[in-house]
């Protein structure tokens, strides 16, 4: 979730003393000198002592704020202010059981206080007591009912328990405490739409773009409303509007081209695509939607022929973290260099992925293209010819094995070859007979470097010592 209120955090205190600022004299800007001055002339001006205890919390010396307000009571046992200086002091040093006990005082003195009752509620959220928290929370707004940080806390707890329905409610309290806070709306709206309320949601995240037009993180939530609504249309309306009035990307344009997909749109889903591609030519996602769209649309020369460019840019990616590896294995740095290589081997199935796409968009072209020219032989002989239906015949990427494995044969000391018969092996599990084709391909070119990373990182596989 975007917008967490314990993340916010927008009025909500850190420390006791900050709910009780006014009183204590925190937001004035007060020379001590004559502070202490007014106290020698006039040791009975207990206002002027209560400032000078505020003066301390606010300069971060919590004993000498202790000590101040120690003396006030001594003199005077009723006077509230004192009695809350002391529990902010008592707080600051970390002393929540008796920052607890002077304010359990301080109610007595005054048992409606709204203060008092949140920050004994917030002592206590503190201490682990969650229920007694809440119950001072809800006191403290019923008497006042525009408390913000009480509705807050209430807010963060119910976040924490899942309970989705009690957050919203507080949420929408904030909202209506503070309308033109576009965060919170925000986080009302995730909320909403978490608990199934798409068209609350909806609502709730266009008013927040009322208030910060310019927000691209809304705009997207906005769009994940909608599509969670299965409002798909409005979904790429909302997105054309974001590009045509505010900066236009490579993602955004990817997203839309999905929703035109999700709608069965193939042409403007194909154009969408390639409006990525121009933005960001080396956008590996951008390919490999691309291939899957032609894919899906039975293009498959096309279809092959965007895999092989994801390929190729997911080799690029492959043979810089290696290099960066080796680069900090010659430095020295060993902890460095392991997790370049950690992360070559985690990207490492995307290139014999994409390599085994491509053998079988190559095949199913070939397919295509044959299946005119024989289609009458087929009918007529239909007697004298019978359906290999074998599953290695029904395997694409076997029978690609098996085509490489016969042009080996003609041709043995082609290393490329040898390497991409290593990824098909390696696609479908056949690990050794995958490092053996590579070996092939490293001992025909020794400086054949894709072939070198890939027997490198077949032959750390994952394990204790690997």
């Amino acid at each position: 979730m975007s917008y967490l209120l314990e993340l916010l955090g927008r009025g909500l205190i850190s420390l006791l003393s900050g709910a009780f600022a006014e009183s204590l004299g925190l937001r004035e800007n007060l020379d001590v000198d004559e502070l202490q001055r007014a106290i020698d002339e006039d040791p009975d001006d207990l206002r002027a002592q209560i400032l000078l205890g505020g003066h301390y919390l606010k300069t971060d010396e919590p004993i000498r704020a202790r000590d101040t307000f120690l003396r006030i009571i001594a003199k005077d046992r009723n006077s509230i202010t004192a009695r809350l200086g002391l529990a902010c002091a008592f707080d600051e040093l970390g002393q929540i059981d008796v920052t607890l006990e002077q304010l359990r005082i301080a109610q007595k003195v005054e048992p409606a206080g709204p203060g008092i009752l949140f920050c004994l509620g917030y002592c206590h959220e503190r201490l682990g007591n969650t229920e007694q928290a809440v119950d001072y929370y809800r006191d403290a707004i019923n008497i006042c009912p525009t408390l913000r940080n009480a509705h807050e806390r209430l807010a963060a707890i119910h976040l924490k328990r899942n309970e989705l329905d009690h957050a919203i409610h507080y949420y929408a309290k904030l909202c209506d405490l503070d309308p033109q806070h576009a965060d919170l709306h925000l986080t009302l709206a995730n909320l909403l739409l978490r608990s199934g309320d798409h068209e609350g949601a909806i609502q709730r995240y266009e008013h927040a773009l009322t208030l910060e037009p310019d927000n691209w993180s809304a705009h997207h939530d906005t769009v994940s409303a909608y599509e969670e609504a299965g409002l798909i249309r409005e979904a790429i309306e909302h997105l054309h509007k974001m590009i045509e009035n505010e900066a236009d990307f490579a993602d955004t344009r990817l997203r839309l081209g999905d929703l035109y997909a999700r709608i069965g749109d193939d042409v403007s889903a194909v154009a969408q695509y390639r409006n990525a591609l121009e933005m960001s030519p080396d956008y590996l996602e951008g390919h490999v939607k691309l291939a899957t769209q032609h894919l899906r649309s039975g293009r498959f020369p096309d279809a092959a022929k965007s895999f092989s460019s994801a390929l190729e840019i997911n080799d690029r990616l492959l043979g810089a973290y290696v290099g960066i590896g080796v680069a900090h294995f010659v430095a020295g740095k060993s902890d460095e260099a392991a997790a370049s290589f950690d992360m070559a081997r985690n990207i490492e199935p995307n290139s014999t992925l994409l390599f085994s796409e491509v053998a079988r968009m190559q095949l199913k072209a070939d397919a295509a293209t044959q299946a005119d020219r024989h289609l009458s032989v087929l009918r007529t002989d239909a007697d004298e010819k019978q359906v290999d239906s074998s599953p290695l015949a029904l395997d694409l990427i076997a029978r690609q094995i098996d085509r490489l494995r016969e042009t080996i044969r003609q041709n043995p000391n082609h290393a490329d070859l040898h390497y991409r018969l290593g990824l098909l092996l390696k696609n479908r599990g056949q690990v050794e007979e995958a490092i053996a084709s590579f070996r092939t391909a490293v001992e025909i070119n020794p400086c054949y470097m894709k072939a070198l990373i890939k027997l490198g990182l077949a032959l750390k596989r994952p394990g204790p010592n690997g």
